[in-house]
């Protein structure tokens, strides 16, 4: 008995995320959402993976909990993906400090708003040579993994 309550929210899980899934479709939501998960933008990744899992028919819950757990990543990734992107790029230096952004709007007013849109789309760019080989590589892994996961369901 007791093992059987322990074991019931796994079970539920586990049908959850690999519910009809096959192999490769496990491995395809992995693949997209995590480096999804990491993208330097914030706001428009949870529409987006959402529709691109409904129309390549993924299982949407494991989409969305992947790239929710993917999250710190993106807050712990998103300075260093913006400063690779400036590297890339030659862009100067976009300030973080309170009073370098103030002096940097009084001086040069919208230009700073510019200038921290080319970096974003820099830091996007830099994330791009990045997501594309980790989603390779996440896609292959797990699917190793899923054929062994579910061949023991």
């Amino acid at each position: 008995m007791n093992q059987y309550i322990s074991n019931k929210p796994i079970r539920q899980m586990r049908q959850i995320f690999s519910r009809g899934a096959t192999p490769r479709e496990l491995s395809l939501a992995i693949a997209l959402s995590v480096p999804m998960g990491i993208v330097p933008m914030f706001g428009f990744v949870t529409p987006l993976a959402t529709v691109i899992a409904v129309r390549w028919k993924l299982n949407v819950p494991l989409v969305l909990a992947l790239l929710y757990l993917a999250l710190p990543l993106q807050l712990l990734l998103f300075v260093p993906f913006l400063r690779m992107g400036e590297l890339l790029f030659q862009l100067p230096p976009l300030p973080f400090s309170p009073t370098e952004i103030m002096t940097l709007l009084e001086t040069t007013g919208w230009g700073l708003f510019q200038q921290i849109w080319k970096t974003n789309l820099a830091g996007i760019a830099a994330w791009l040579l990045i997501a594309i080989p980790l989603g390779a590589l996440l896609y292959y892994i797990s699917l190793v993994i899923s054929r062994r996961f579910l061949a023991n369901t």
